[in-house]
């Protein structure tokens, strides 16, 4: 159901797109970021279990927010408009989620490109 979800929103941002471009008005430039959020294993391995509902905020440089959410399965789809974003993660009571030490932190995204984004988590350990 929610990679239905997703479909749908992207689908309705399309549509979107298109039609303020045939209204004369500015067009609706974006990209797409997707990936999977896990929490990496204490053990050696460095292996990732899956993190479902998770809320990833991608922010822009003019301090926009962007709000994601996980599916089950840890994977995501975000439509952004062009720019450079950073990522944070929250549970979705709001509790901020620590990233990994060599987590990629931020993102460049272009017109019509793709981005691969796999966000790693540390378990809190308290």
């Amino acid at each position: 159901m929610t990679v239905r979800l997703i479909c749908i929103v992207a689908v309705l941002m399309l549509a979107v797109c298109c039609a303020s471009g045939q209204a004369g008005s500015d067009e609706l430039v974006f990209g797409q970021v997707y990936g999977t959020a896990g929490f990496l294993s204490v053990k050696p391995s460095g292996t990732m279990t899956e993190a479902p509902n998770v809320v990833l905020v991608f922010t822009a440089a003019d301090g926009h927010r962007n709000l994601v959410l996980t599916q089950q399965t840890g994977d995501y789809l975000a439509l952004l408009e062009q720019g450079r974003y950073c990522v944070e993660a929250y549970t979705r009571a709001g509790k901020a989620l620590k990233l990994a030490q060599n987590q990629l932190k931020c993102v460049d995204v272009a017109s019509a490109k793709d981005v691969r984004l796999d966000v790693m988590l540390v378990r809190d350990t308290k």
